[in-house]
């Protein structure tokens, strides 16, 4: 009997993107199509990509570095197996891949060269699973950290801004690491459709993204 190939769907860019909400919105729709899928979020409790129980002060420290890439990649190729021999199809992630391991290792002061070596290597352990990626890229990121502010309120998860100073230090820091992060994103020869949000055209993002989807996964 033939086995169904199993496939992975990543969704991922700055916080404050759209990422749940996308997230849902395809799972809905592949639930619809009778294709049996795993819509893993962020904040899912016990989330199998999350390192539980240690805590990293810096990066440009090799060995919590070291330790913190051996651990994501164990995480990661537990995960392919789990997904690999699970009954649905299809499974979608947030948020994990490069807002909460890259990005997080990039503001930590990742040695720029190891950074690039422990992203190829997540890459290549999700290979089997024939990711497809949707990634929003913030074409004003000063910006994008104002407009999610004036919708959740300036205080929310680890997030703190109030002033003028703390949305020009968001933009420089995540200015800097989102550029990092696209130029991963442009040369991964995977299927992927960027959304280059700008004018919060949601419906119309909307319907780019369910195109995409049924095209590269239905």
């Amino acid at each position: 009997m033939e086995t169904r190939k199993k496939r992975l769907i990543i969704i991922d860019g700055m916080p404050g993107s759209g990422k749940t909400t996308c997230s849902t919105m395809i799972s809905d729709k592949l639930s619809s199509w009778n294709v049996l899928n795993r819509c893993i979020l962020e904040l899912e409790e016990n989330h199998p990509l999350f390192i539980h129980g240690h805590r990293f002060s810096s990066f440009e420290d090799d060995e919590q570095a070291d330790l913190f890439i051996s651990l994501l990649q164990s995480k990661f190729r537990d995960f392919v197996h789990d997904r690999i021999n699970s009954t649905h199809d299809v499974t979608i992630i947030e948020s994990v891949l490069f807002q909460d391991a890259i990005n997080c290792a990039h503001h930590m002061g990742m040695n720029h060269e190891k950074l690039l070596h422990f992203s190829s290597s997540l890459q290549a352990i999700l290979k089997p699973l024939e990711p497809v990626l949707i990634y929003f890229y913030q074409v004003n990121v000063e910006g994008q950290w104002r407009f999610i502010c004036s919708v959740r309120g300036n205080e929310w998860g680890p997030v703190s801004m109030h002033t003028d100073d703390d949305f020009r230090e968001a933009g420089i820091l995540w200015g800097g690491s989102q550029a990092f992060v696209r130029s991963i994103v442009d040369s991964w020869e995977i299927p992927k459709l960027i959304i280059e949000n700008k004018d919060y055209l949601w419906d119309e993002y909307s319907n780019r993204i369910i195109q995409f989807i049924h095209e590269s996964i239905k």
